[in-house]
């Protein structure tokens, strides 16, 4: 048997469960207030899958916050476009200062 990769432990999917059932609110409900598939909604309920864009709608609906840690999670990364971007330009204007020059073998041999 495949273990699926879950984006929720048990004590997260229990406490979301309880919490739609204290509100009366359904996956059904949630599905069509965002205008997704139901199965979507319950994937993301159970944990099976994610989305961070409809997780933050879900939170929304429901008027909790972080019920999904995985959309809170900052996915951005330290690349940084403006030294990247200087590295190269110095790099093309002169490019025998970065790069040793080799000789070609072949050429050399008579």
């Amino acid at each position: 048997m495949i273990r699926e990769k879950v984006y929720l432990d048990n004590r997260e999917v229990v406490y979301i469960r309880k919490l739609l059932l204290e509100k009366g609110i359904r996956p059904i409900d949630i599905a069509r207030k965002l205008g997704v598939n139901t199965s979507t909604i319950y994937k993301i309920l159970n944990g099976t899958t994610r989305s961070k864009r409809i997780a933050l709608q879900i939170e929304k609906f429901l008027g909790v916050s972080n019920l999904f840690p995985y959309a809170h999670q900052d996915t951005s990364s330290s690349f940084d476009y403006k030294d990247t971007k200087q590295k190269l330009t110095k790099t093309l204007k002169n490019p025998n200062n970065s790069q040793e020059k080799t000789e070609n073998p072949i050429a050399n041999k008579n």
